[in-house]
């Protein structure tokens, strides 16, 4: 039984697609990729499906499908495209792999234990100050390149585990051929899918080579196993950029997306979204997935607007690629763009992932730290403290006591962050909210460095990145988007400062704690005045104690809470350091965090 697709092996290959209302389909062969004289082969149909096997090697060969003799489309399953999407291409996917890629052995933080870099290919290295060679820029081997300034030295130097690549298929918003030039318009964040199954060629150093790109892509991910880093890719299985003119529809009208009365519903906010409920579909999502994790060493997946994916897709997507890996990070938005059929009990949100092993993002604690994306309300770096919300997140958003209730049941399904690509970076949050941007942003990455669950922040966040107060830079020029790495050298107190904080966490577990009833038993807050948020947790020694302040200097009188302590010792603050509290009384700094290590009688 073959799969949709072209199924290759050097003797021939063979070209299945389902078109049930189809009467007639033709595959087109090409030699190269901007040809218009093709070879025209009828296909048979069986059941619905259309196949034909064509002797020879065709490894290289671009092809497309005619249908009814009307319509000409790529073909939506195939793994490989030429040039801005216009036609299919045949691969051997065993020629595109580097030296070592096939059978390579590499070793990344468990998924439970993860520390996630979102970023762009194109904003990471575009700009002449990433210091990456020319013809890498904004490339898949511009993120890998080393040197002192970005590239995998940044990454590796920064410390955390995985990177969280957005959108790296096929998708169209951008001119390839333009790809070179560095064009300030010729940009898009890629959330427009066109080819799901293939790899986006702006990215690659050869936009015109099929291969290139799959090659290139495949040498980052192998050069970021090598320094221990993770690769999660940015999915969007919820819509389809083009609408009626896609090769969804026009294989199947009316199909593969959610319908009312003949027109396509619109829970994307882009005139679209993928009918995950119906089997075929599902089988299709699952499939492509499992062909990024086997084909391409994919150790994680961020689904874009994940509630409109239906929860039995998503347990079955789970399960599925847990086979596979059990250690692959599964993650996604829950929410939807607008009103979607698809019923409230069947959407993955907030709740449907509990005890199931997945995680989702967290806007509760995301606005509670810093206020609502874009507006000017504020959270507790503006010194808007609601401490229900805050102490709910830093326990993992489980449900922690009567008060503290949250949407997870164990801290692994929490992604806890302050921004993503979406919306005002931090740093302009900050700025229209006129608050201290350095000593916010610390604190900012204190409570989800220091808090239950994943924390996961933006490319640039480190070193106070802005984007001119453009709150949503999908396709804006690369002067608003791409990286200003000079502000890492103005701002290196702040990169130091995170640095230091993601080692501090990496080697303390108790920030990892795995199951509700540890976080319970473990984790206890104290009420210490408005604008403090203090809590100890349990361990070998005894506890760690933690001050998060957005207030006025206070003291703290150990004896007061602890009553058989021997001695506390300060390991983290600005810089992790070593010293020994006198009197029992700690100071705490105002607007600062700090976290002190009790040791008890035993």
């Amino acid at each position: 039984m073959y799969e949709l697709g072209f199924n290759y092996n050097k003797e021939y290959t063979v070209f299945k697609i389902y078109a049930p209302q189809i009467t007639n389909v033709k595959l087109l062969l090409y030699e190269n990729f901007d040809d218009v004289r093709y070879k025209s082969i009828d296909m048979k149909k069986s059941d619905g499906y259309f196949e034909v096997k064509v002797e020879g090697d065709l490894d290289g060969i671009y092809y497309k499908y005619q249908l009814d003799d009307e319509f000409e489309i790529v073909d939506p399953f195939c793994k490989a495209s030429s040039i801005n999407s216009l036609k299919s291409c045949v691969v051997d996917l065993n020629s595109t792999n580097p030296e070592g890629f096939a059978d390579e052995q590499y070793k990344i933080a468990n998924r439970n234990e993860a520390i996630i870099y979102e970023l762009s290919i194109k904003d990471y290295s575009s700009d002449i100050s990433s210091k990456v060679d020319e013809n890498f820029r904004g490339k898949f081997l511009g993120l890998v390149e080393e040197n002192d300034v970005s590239g995998i030295n940044h990454l590796k130097d920064l410390g955390i585990t995985h990177v969280h690549l957005m959108p790296v298929f096929d998708f169209v918003g951008v001119d390839e051929r333009n790809s070179e030039k560095f064009s300030e318009d010729n940009y898009n964040w890629g959330y427009n899918p066109e080819n799901y199954n293939c790899i986006e060629g702006s990215f690659a150093t050869e936009p015109d080579n099929p291969k290139n790109r799959i090659i290139e892509f495949k040498k980052m991910i192998k050069t970021l196993h090598e320094n221990n880093i993770g690769v999660i890719m940015d999915v969007v299985y919820n819509h389809t950029f083009r609408n009626k003119d896609h090769p969804f529809n026009l294989i199947y009208p009316q199909f593969y997306r959610r319908d009312n009365n003949g027109e396509f519903t619109n829970g994307s906010g882009v005139g679209n979204e993928l009918n995950t409920e119906d089997e075929f579909v599902r089988k299709f999502v699952i499939d492509s997935l499992l062909y990024f994790q086997k084909e391409f060493h994919i150790d994680g997946f961020r689904f874009d607007l994940m509630a409109l994916i239906d929860s039995e897709t998503t347990d079955k997507i789970v399960s599925e690629l847990r086979k596979h890996d059990e250690n692959v990070i599964i993650y996604g938005e829950p929410w939807a763009a607008d009103e979607s059929p698809l019923s409230k009990n069947k959407r993955t949100t907030f709740g449907s992932q509990k005890g199931k092993d997945y995680a989702l993002f967290n806007p509760f604690f995301r606005n509670a730290i810093k206020g609502d994306n874009d507006d000017n309300s504020t959270g507790f770096v503006q010194k808007n403290v609601d401490k229900i919300s805050l102490e709910t997140g830093i326990c993992g958003s489980i449900d922690y006591d009567e008060n503290r209730r949250g949407f997870c049941k164990n801290p692994n399904e929490t992604i806890n962050y302050f921004n993503s690509h979406d919306n005002l970076i931090l740093q302009d949050k900050l700025l229209k909210t006129n608050t201290d941007i350095v000593t916010s942003t610390k604190l900012c990455f204190d409570l989800i460095m220091l808090s239950q669950g994943i924390p996961f922040f933006h490319c640039g966040n480190e070193f106070l990145r802005s984007k001119l107060m453009f709150k949503n830079t999908y396709n804006l020029p690369l002067h608003v988007n791409a990286v200003d790495w000079k502000l890492k050298n103005y701002n290196n107190e702040v990169f130091q400062y995170v640095k230091s904080l993601i080692e501090f966490r990496k080697t303390h577990p108790e920030f990892n704690l795995k199951d509700e009833n540890e976080v319970r038993h473990k984790l206890k807050f104290y009420y210490v005045n408005a604008f403090c948020i203090c809590f100890s947790i349990k361990n070998d020694r005894g506890f760690l104690l933690v001050f998060i302040n957005s207030g006025e200097k206070f003291e703290f009188d150990l004896s007061d809470y602890f009553k058989n302590f021997v001695n506390c010792t300060k390991i983290f603050d600005d810089k992790i350091i070593e010293t020994q509290v006198n009197d029992n009384v700690i100071l705490i700094d105002e607007r600062k965090s700090g976290v002190y290590s009790i040791s008890m009688e035993k």
